[in-house]
């Protein structure tokens, strides 16, 4: 006889019980702290140099008059297009050859070429597209492996938690490395001095992977319980890929649209001052820098697919509410849903993407999911660039609003509820 459901109560006090224990999944699984490590470090480098060092560079350096913007745009380009379109390739090589090692080939690969891009001499500006095209290669060896061999070592009763922490460190780095590189830029005046930095980080993360996984070869396996729950061969077919894939695609997609202008947005459109903008976005990502972990957690407990769609609801909604009320306490409380949503809902999609197969084809898998994710952060920009110019400033957020509700549908009404299921059991 099943036993008889919670009272509600209960049931609320359990859960809260459950996302106190959010914090435990380092204990849990240690083998998050290196693989949290590394993303913190890697990502330290790619955001500092592609968002803030490398377009601060590209100007001073030797080329021709007035054509400094599309060149920055190309040179930034030529690392995401080389990290989109690689990343299967690379998604199967660590399915054959091990995840381990192209996290630690990655790593040590780039920190070299990081390097040499910082020294380029003005009249070798163009030695910047092979070197960003070695680079983007890199980060397609290491991202897929990373998140395939996360997925690998944590059972899938813990994986959301343990999707959160890896998202939760990347996130961190993507706003400080761009910190640390502008206040590098502000005090010195050089924007070379972060390429150094961020060389070294590169390297820091590689010793990090080499001492950690070179003495422990069980862990290019999956956790005894992970080779129980995986199927060996894919799970879903092709049509439900073709929608979870367009749903990758028009969740990143709205989130590139507005990351070029969202800043020119909030300062030139809607006039707020440099205090504004602190309120608006700081303290909300503070807030959820702190709970990003009890929030991952909730796919856990409530059910990946749920959190997908509630997350993915209230991010939609705030959006539009964003894009029509501009008041700042309106603002600032759409921002911190936002933040929110994506700290519940990113780690749960990520949970859910790497059911979709075993431990055999998790790496291909993954990086079929992160090159549709690269192709919206390529082509997200272009679009934005073309509704900022003919549409006006005011309509970069409504188009945002109308992708992210495009994938609210979707996930709601074209995606089973069997994925929110083991693997197994499908």
């Amino acid at each position: 006889m099943s036993s008889p459901d919670l009272p509600s109560s209960s049931r609320l006090r359990e859960i809260v019980d459950h996302l106190r224990g959010a914090f435990g999944i380092f204990t849990r699984f240690p083998v998050l702290i290196p693989l949290g490590l590394i993303t913190l470090f890697a990502q330290l480098c790619y955001s500092g140099i592609n968002n803030v060092s490398l377009p601060m560079l590209i100007p001073r350096l030797a080329i021709p008059p007035g054509e400094d913007g599309w060149i920055t745009g190309a040179v930034v380009s030529t690392f995401l297009l080389s990290e989109t379109f690689l990343r299967l390739p690379f998604g199967w090589l660590s399915d054959r050859y091990g995840r381990a090692r192209l996290i630690i080939g990655a790593l040590f690969l780039s920190a070299p070429t990081v390097w040499l891009t910082g020294r380029v001499a003005p009249a070798h500006w163009l030695a910047l597209f092979p070197l960003r095209w070695w680079d983007g290669m890199m980060a397609a060896a290491l991202w897929p492996s990373l998140f395939a061999l996360t997925s690998d070592l944590v059972p899938w009763r813990w994986r959301a938690n343990a999707m959160g922490l890896v998202n939760m460190m990347y996130m961190l780095a993507l706003i400080i490395g761009s910190v640390i590189a502008g206040a590098l830029i502000a005090h010195t005046g050089n924007p070379r001095l972060f390429f150094t930095f961020g060389s070294t980080m590169l390297m820091a993360g590689g010793v990090i992977a080499l001492l950690f996984f070179l003495p422990r070869p069980q862990l290019n396996l999956p956790h005894p319980q992970v080779r129980l729950e995986d199927a060996e061969r894919c799970v879903t077919s092709v049509a439900q890929h073709t929608v979870l894939l367009s749903i990758t695609f028009a969740q990143n997609f709205a989130i590139s649209l507005l990351a070029p202008f969202i800043f020119r947005y909030i300062t030139e459109y809607l006039h707020f001052d440099k205090t504004q903008l602190a309120v608006l976005l700081g303290i909300p990502v503070i807030g959820v820098g702190l709970l990003a972990l009890p929030l991952s957690r909730l796919g856990d407990l409530l059910g990946r697919l749920t959190v997908v769609r509630l997350a993915f609801t209230l991010v939609a909604a705030a959006m539009w509410l964003f894009s029509l009320w501009h008041t700042l306490p309106m603002l600032a409380g759409c921002t911190l849903v936002i933040a929110v949503g994506f700290a519940m809902g990113i780690p749960a999609w990520l949970a859910v993407i790497s059911s979709l197969s075993g431990s055999r084809t998790r790496g291909v898998t993954m990086a079929g999911y992160g090159t549709v994710q690269g192709a919206a952060a390529v082509f997200g920009p272009l679009v934005a660039g073309l509704i900022w110019d003919r549409l006006g400033h005011g309509a970069i957020v409504p188009a945002s609003a109308a992708a992210l509700t495009l994938a609210t549908v979707l996930v709601w009404f074209a995606v089973p509820d069997k994925l929110d299921r083991l693997p197994h059991e499908m």
